[in-house]
């Protein structure tokens, strides 16, 4: 990849270019660019769109277009494994609708090669069992904005246990009223703080290992 090429994806995400994206992602394809240095690059983009975000150098419109080029821009590598494998199920929960934060996740998930099968919003709890047991999972992620709902990560636990599939998959958590304490009180084997997070957090988890990365210090237990 040459430097006109890196600034043309770079500049794409960072300023939130919908419409140039697909187009973007296909000429780059064409001209032969690996997934993988498409997928550095975006990742380099969208690290700095989440620390504008963080700082609030950035609003939320802003981020939604970056995160949306984003995701246009890998349309025509849809199937190409880029980092890594592996399957995630995730999703918000029952009665909470929002879910910018799950479409970030799912699509830095995405760049890194995981086969995310997202369930979307408001998320009936049986579904996080089910699908997961459809799609032998070894991740399955919930998240919520709401405190009155936050009780429901720990029925999702549950339900995975009553499956019979709670020691094949690896549980993780998420949501702006979610802290590290919270996530371990509840026996989640991981949390995120934010999208750039929840990818290494996935790898940590891929490993067989529990991830907490909070936002401003990251580690793992």
């Amino acid at each position: 990849m040459n430097e006109e090429q890196h600034k043309m994806i770079y500049d794409c995400v960072v300023n939130g270019k919908i419409g140039e994206a697909t187009t973007i992602g296909e000429t780059l394809k064409a001209a032969g660019i690996d997934s993988r240095d498409v997928g550095e690059v975006l990742i380099e983009a969208m690290n700095n769109v989440g620390h504008r975000y963080r700082e609030r150098e950035i609003a939320l419109p802003q981020l939604i277009l970056a995160t949306q080029s984003f995701k246009k821009m890998l349309v025509p590598y849809v199937g190409s494994t880029v980092f890594g494998s592996g399957v995630v199920v995730i999703g918000v929960v029952q009665n909470d609708i929002h879910d910018i934060g799950k479409n970030l996740v799912v699509g830095m998930l995405q760049v890194y090669g995981y086969k995310v099968h997202d369930l979307g919003k408001d998320v009936p709890l049986d579904k996080f069992a089910e699908q997961a047991k459809a799609t032998g999972a070894n991740i399955v992620g919930a998240g919520t904005l709401l405190t009155a709902t936050m009780s429901e990560l720990e029925t999702i636990i549950k339900k995975l246990e009553a499956a019979g599939i709670r020691d094949k998959v690896r549980f993780a958590v998420g949501g702006a009223p979610i802290t590290t304490t919270f996530a371990k009180r509840i026996g989640a084997d991981g949390y995120a703080g934010d999208a750039i997070l929840a990818v290494e957090m996935a790898g940590q988890l891929m490993k067989g290992d529990q991830a907490y990365l909070s936002a401003s210090v990251s580690g793992t237990h």
